[in-house]
């Protein structure tokens, strides 16, 4: 899921794709808050706000300040 999660973040950022990016806030955003779903995605958020910068549109967009530690 990281893979699929990753390639639709770098699509969003070559386009700047505001939709794409929000819809993958989104659905990070979900996989984090939801109990039964595997905890590798759970975690994808956290791993994320480790590598890219926090100041880079990736990081902002996706507020990934939510999941740094």
């Amino acid at each position: 899921m990281k893979d699929i999660i990753t390639g639709m973040i770098q699509q969003a950022d070559d386009e700047k794709n505001l939709d794409l990016i929000s819809s993958v806030r989104d659905l990070v955003g979900k996989f984090a808050i939801t109990f039964n779903c595997p905890s590798n995605w759970r975690s994808i958020g956290r791993e994320l706000a480790t590598e890219y910068p926090g100041d880079s549109w990736v990081y902002e967009n996706l507020e990934l300040n939510d999941y740094a530690e």
